[in-house]
């Protein structure tokens, strides 16, 4: 399995054409998903 073949067919087609739009639409919706300004992860209190 040549690995390298492969990546170099995947990273052809989200270059352009309908490759180009599926990868920009995953990539806004990973943005929307998962925002960088998101607040930190705190501990929760649990009462005893």
């Amino acid at each position: 399995m040549n690995l390298d073949a492969i990546v170099g067919q995947l990273s052809q087609f989200f270059s352009d054409g309908i490759g180009k739009m599926i990868a920009d639409f995953l990539w806004s919706l990973y943005t929307i998903l998962f925002p960088a300004n998101a607040p930190g992860a705190t501990p929760v209190e649990i009462p005893n």
